[in-house]
């Protein structure tokens, strides 16, 4: 179903998304690659905790092209229409946008099958909606419809596989956080029982995806200490590779039975809470004395790029839970423009294609290593309190800081 333009247009916009994306988090840990299908149908049905960034960071990293289901009421005008069609994006009609419009969820589905017979991939947020939380909630029963559906062709039947994914950011409402993207093992036909009225499908389907999906999204406990579970969450998630385990089994000790570990993992909580400790790192003079001449470097050069964007994002969303998604959007289009403007500066000023270059390589570079230099100067003029949260980690969870 990819025609010209878009089978041109399309590779050029992914290499695009994952060049900024490179660039916006400071870095994306991946597990579960083995487990995406080379070829056949594809549901990828995720969770959905960061508006429209969440498809973009799946985009940079699932090989294949993509049909995205976006809500419906994106879709008001023509030109809009027209644009999201475009780009793959088709619509689907919840609640929230009038019973109405659900006939319209006829056409999308149609749309879908038509694809899954020429082996695409469609991404569904199961969820329905979007909150910036550590949180599965309620599973809608479109996925499972359009599974129903898939599995009860005869051009389809069970060659359709459905893809369990999970994102976990370890923060909001910042540039450079650290994100967590898992590929599950996937949903076969074969793994739900045979010939199943659809409403009970419906049930048993979202039931084993639930269970997917919650084995690898950080998901708070929202009855026992809120604040301090998402200080630890937030801390892990941003420090440790391993950071979506760790961030699981600081909540369970949080919520288990065990008062010794409760408390040990509390009392981990107020310390990095009261130190106000954000980054975690072995400190090192190197990593010192780099951060001091990247930094700098960065603040100036990304300055004016960065400042225009995090404006756009902030009078356009006033900090809602869209805010990263339009930030991202904006770096997406603006940071090439300034990149090209610098080097136009440059060379105009230097008359030098090799300064130019290198100044505008040096601006990438630092944009890239910001972060990774902000982290060094803090964890170094922090170096005591690391030496205390590397042996209470150790006392958490017996193997330091993997």
């Amino acid at each position: 179903m990819q025609h010209f333009p878009k089978n041109i247009i399309h590779p050029i916009f992914r290499a695009w998304i994952q060049c900024t994306a490179y660039f916006y988090f400071e870095k994306v840990i991946v597990s579960g690659e083995e487990n995406i299908p080379d070829t056949g149908p594809v549901i990828l049905a995720s969770n959905h905790p960061n508006s429209f960034l969440d498809p973009l960071l799946i985009t940079s990293y699932y090989n294949r092209p993509i049909y995205y289901m976006a809500r419906g009421d994106v879709f008001a005008t023509r030109l809009a229409s027209a644009l999201l069609g475009f780009l793959n994006i088709i619509p689907i009609y919840r609640k929230e946008e009038g019973a109405e419009n659900f006939p319209k969820n006829e056409s999308t589905f149609t749309f879908c099958i038509k694809a899954f017979e020429q082996n695409g991939t469609v991404l569904i947020f199961s969820e329905g909606q979007s909150e910036n939380e550590w949180e599965l909630r309620p599973l809608r029963k479109g996925t499972a419809r359009l599974a129903y559906d898939a599995w009860h062709s005869q051009g389809i039947g069970q060659e359709l596989k459905i893809l369990p994914v999970s994102i976990n950011y370890s923060s909001w409402l910042h540039i450079n956080c650290v994100a967590h993207l898992s590929f599950a093992p996937v949903i076969s036909k074969s793994n739900l029982p045979e010939d199943m009225e659809q409403g009970l499908f419906h049930r048993k389907f979202n039931e084993q995806l639930k269970s997917e999906l919650q084995e690898h999204c950080v998901v708070i406990d929202t009855e026992k200490q809120i604040e301090l579970q998402e200080i630890l969450v937030a801390f892990l998630l941003k420090n440790m590779i391993n950071g979506k385990k760790f961030a699981k089994r600081a909540i369970e000790k949080i919520s288990g039975e065990s008062e010794t570990e409760r408390e040990k993992t509390i009392l981990f909580a107020n310390y990095i809470k009261t130190h106000n400790i954000k980054y975690f790192e072995e400190p090192s003079v190197e990593g010192f004395l780099a951060g001091v001449f990247i930094y700098p470097l960065a603040i100036v050069f990304n300055f004016i790029p960065y400042t225009i964007c995090k404006f756009i994002a902030t009078r356009t969303t006033h900090h809602n839970e869209f805010y990263d998604s339009v930030l991202f959007c904006t770096l997406l289009f603006i940071y090439p423009i300034y990149i090209l403007a610098l080097f136009a500066v440059t060379i105009s000023i230097t008359h030098s294609i090799v300064s130019s270059i290198a100044i505008s390589a040096l601006a990438l570079l630092a944009a890239k290593w910001r972060e990774k230099a902000r982290r060094n100067i803090i964890c170094f003029s922090k170096r005591k309190e690391m030496k205390t949260v590397s042996t209470m980690l150790r006392g958490l969870f017996e193997k330091g800081s993997d």
